[in-house]
């Protein structure tokens, strides 16, 4: 349970800021771009089948009946029946009526055989640039279903979207939200799991004895004094085998890592407006507020004052 500790702690500061879903029923042929936009977005094939094109990917991904993909970061991509499907755009598409929460859409051709069900929806997290998570994930996550079935935990989503989305009780979207939320992170749970031994950089790292001590201790405790030799003794290793092989995982060294952990802590802490500089910069680490002003000011570009008023004002 120790190795997922700093995957809890960061994805508990990836606040979600909105959800929008859409169900749509496409008749082939069928084609549909995305354009790069802020945040996730996920789309789930509850029956039929498609392509996907991602922009800085060179191969087309089939889509089946079960299947999940998600893509985590500002990219854009289409959705389409065949690859030689005429393609037009979202926008373009939802202009004669605009979405406001679920939207049931049809489009396509009219073609009645073949059709296909998509259920999509958009994740935006508030303030997360330099999250180490997001920046480990790669542009696509595909979670394949199993013999035209989603998996277990997927279908229980699904169910739950479609008894929220059938009702029109109060507080309707801040459910679709969470359920987002749960589906975004069983959707990573799923890729950690598969990762090759050789591959997932600060992912990889969360599975690794040792190196994921020393993660789960930094992010737990951020406002500790720890030294690269304290780390590395949470870490059953070498001073200069744990600043190798850490470097190496997680691809910034260890003080380094701390820091930027550190300043993302803080920018969550700044958000609550009760609190003050220096209650902020103790919770960080740093028992001098100029320190720490300092330090957020070279990470950042601003100090934190005004990152708070510039940033996080709703």
């Amino acid at each position: 349970m120790l190795a997922l500790d700093p995957l809890t702690e960061v994805l508990q500061t990836m606040h979600l800021e909105s959800v929008l879903l859409c169900r749509s029923i496409l008749s082939p042929p069928w084609g549909v771009r995305l354009r790069a936009e802020y945040g996730a977005k996920f789309h789930i094939v509850t029956s039929g089948q498609g392509w996907l094109r991602v922009e800085d990917l060179d191969t087309p991904v089939h889509l089946s009946s079960g299947d999940l993909v998600v893509l985590p970061h500002r990219v854009s991509h289409t959705l389409c029946d065949a690859l030689t499907s005429p393609v037009t755009d979202l926008e373009e598409i939802l202009s004669l009526e605009p979405v406001s929460g679920f939207k049931l859409l049809k489009y396509g051709g009219n073609q009645e055989s073949g059709t296909t069900v998509i259920i999509s929806g958009g994740i935006n997290f508030h303030h997360t640039p330099t999250n180490p998570l997001l920046a480990a994930l790669p542009s696509l996550i595909h979670v394949k279903g199993e013999q035209g079935q989603s998996l277990p935990w997927l279908t229980t989503t699904l169910q739950s979207f479609d008894c929220e989305t059938a009702t029109d009780l109060p507080g309707g979207q801040t459910v679709l939200t969470r359920l987002a939320d749960i589906l975004f992170i069983q959707a990573i749970r799923s890729y950690i799991a598969q990762l090759p031994n050789h591959q997932g950089g600060w992912l990889r790292a969360l599975r690794t004895p040792g190196i994921s001590n020393a993660l789960s201790v930094m992010h737990r405790y951020p406002e500790q004094d720890w030294t690269v030799s304290s780390l590395a003794q949470r870490a059953s290793m070498s001073r200069s085998s744990f600043a190798a092989r850490f470097t190496q995982l997680v691809g910034v060294p260890p003080l380094r890592y701390l820091m930027n952990w550190r300043m993302n802590k803080a920018v969550e802490l700044l958000q609550d407006k009760q609190l003050t500089m220096k209650e902020i910069a103790v919770q960080v680490g740093y028992s001098s507020e100029v320190v720490f002003s300092q330090v957020f000011k070279r990470w950042s570009g601003y100090p934190p004052g005004l990152y708070r008023h510039k940033h996080l004002e709703f």
